[in-house]
């Protein structure tokens, strides 16, 4: 009993300074790791323009994006900054940085290094919910639930290994089926749910700020590949007040307390959190493809082709990053007003409607014209841009 006392592993419950939680420097450290990872993602987009490059994207940016909820609520439940668990998390940082090589020829016959790269750290989360069950006692209903649901996927993924393709990419589809369910399945049918005090919130906020700075890179990349002239300059210009306008929708409309809103105020406040959760997915793949199409458009107006998978990139990517947006925040206890969603939702149909329009409009002119409405959106919203 004076060993488990002892143990380093504890539940974050709210009490004393912990109350109001900011993240810790090991957090921010890894959460730097997944700029390697996302920015592969990038670069397969950009190196594969044509539809299946586009839906391997897609399709790889959810158990990346998976393995970064996994590990961050992990850290948002429990100290892992104490004791062997930093060692650990240090090591999945590892971990993460040998996934990232493996992304791009994750579905050009390099399947295997990326499922055995992916099922090591799905033994870690394992492992490190067996380790919450045995030391947080008032946590084990959960943590019960977590380790066997995760197991069962832990083993499709080891099984995948030794399966022929294209059967092994269908185990990954069922195994993150299984992850990705296990949440809200799991808090809204245990009888008690562990008290904590998250800064989940703040977590989202920041790799925003990451996937963000992808995105500038994608653009800036596009501008210094190129010879500099007036319409890629212009083209480039634009690129930045999308991301601006990103940032802008994004941030002054984030809610900080929308995960402990969910873990105090019953199920239905559960069900708005997971929304509001895994709609971020949804942001993050949106602002790069957003990013790497902006890429496309500035080499577009050097002469390179300005075909529909191109503009399905940068129009396509945006109305995903307002469709997740809009959800997420909607999901939040603010709310978002009805006419805010008409109004962006009427923004994705314009971004969607560019596939076809903008054809025959320059790459430097679309940009501009869709960056623009952006920036009118969000003024619209009522938003401002500058703080009294």
């Amino acid at each position: 009993m004076t060993h488990r006392q002892s143990h380093p592993l504890r539940l974050y419950v709210g009490e004393g300074p912990e109350s109001n939680r900011h993240a810790t420097w090991l957090e921010l450290f890894f959460d730097l790791v997944f700029v390697l990872a996302i920015s592969q993602l990038a670069h397969l987009l950009h190196s594969d323009l044509s539809w299946a490059g586009i839906t391997g994207f897609a399709a790889l940016f959810v158990p990346v994006w998976w393995l970064w909820i996994d590990f961050s609520y992990y850290a948002d439940q429990f100290d892992v900054d104490r004791g062997p668990y930093r060692l650990v998390m240090l090591g999945v940082m590892f971990g993460v940085v040998v996934l990232a090589l493996t992304i791009h020829d994750a579905l050009h016959g390099g399947s295997v290094r990326f499922a055995t790269a992916y099922s090591a750290l799905r033994l870690v989360i394992i492992f490190l919910y067996i380790q919450a069950w045995r030391f947080v006692p008032q946590s084990r209903e959960l943590t019960r639930r977590y380790t066997l649901s995760f197991a069962v996927a832990g083993g499709l993924w080891l099984l995948s290994i030794a399966t022929p393709e294209p059967i092994r990419f269908w185990l990954w589809a069922i195994a993150l089926a299984i992850e990705i369910s296990n949440g809200p399945i799991t808090y809204l049918t245990i009888k008690q749910i562990p008290t904590q005090a998250s800064h989940m919130d703040e977590r989202f906020g920041l790799l925003v700020i990451i996937v963000l700075g992808e995105a500038i890179i994608a653009v800036a990349t596009g501008v210094a590949e190129t010879a500099w002239q007036w319409h890629n300059i212009l083209t480039g210009i634009g690129g930045f007040i999308t991301a601006v306008g990103l940032w802008w929708m994004y941030f002054e409309r984030a809610d900080e307390s929308t995960i402990n809103w969910a873990l105090r105020g019953g199920r239905l406040a559960l069900l708005r959190s997971y929304v509001y959760g895994y709609s971020h997915l949804f942001a993050f793949m949106g602002i790069v493809a957003t990013g790497v199409g902006v890429q496309f458009a500035i080499e577009a107006a050097s002469g390179s082709d300005w075909n529909v998978e191109a503009r399905t990139v940068l129009y396509g990517g945006l109305a995903v990053f307002l469709l997740g947006v809009t959800a997420l925040q909607w999901a939040a206890p603010a709310c978002l007003p009805k006419w805010v969603v008409i109004m962006r939702s009427l923004l994705a149909l314009l971004s969607l409607s560019f596939i076809s329009l903008a054809e025959g409009i320059a790459p430097a002119a679309a940009v501009l014209i869709l960056s623009l409405a952006l920036v009118a959106l969000n003024a619209f919203d009522g938003i401002p841009l500058t703080k009294n």
